[in-house]
């Protein structure tokens, strides 16, 4: 049970808590073609970093501040 929750959970942004529509598992993902920067993701809670993708629309709402 304890990996389905985590394969849930890595499905949705940690800011936004939205759905990321990462393709990363497909072996390709708009975020492997776009720079994140390490301000962005230092928002990204400790036990979810490096396990869940920023979704897009965070990621651009961020560029523009």
């Amino acid at each position: 049970m304890e990996i389905k929750n985590k394969q849930v959970e890595q499905r949705y942004c940690p800011l936004c808590k939205e759905l990321n529509h990462c393709g990363a598992n497909s072996g390709d993902c708009w975020c492997f073609h776009t720079e994140i920067s390490a301000e962005l993701l230092e928002r990204v809670p400790l036990e979810l970093s490096g396990k869940a993708c920023i979704c897009q629309r965070c990621v651009e709402a961020f560029k523009k501040h």
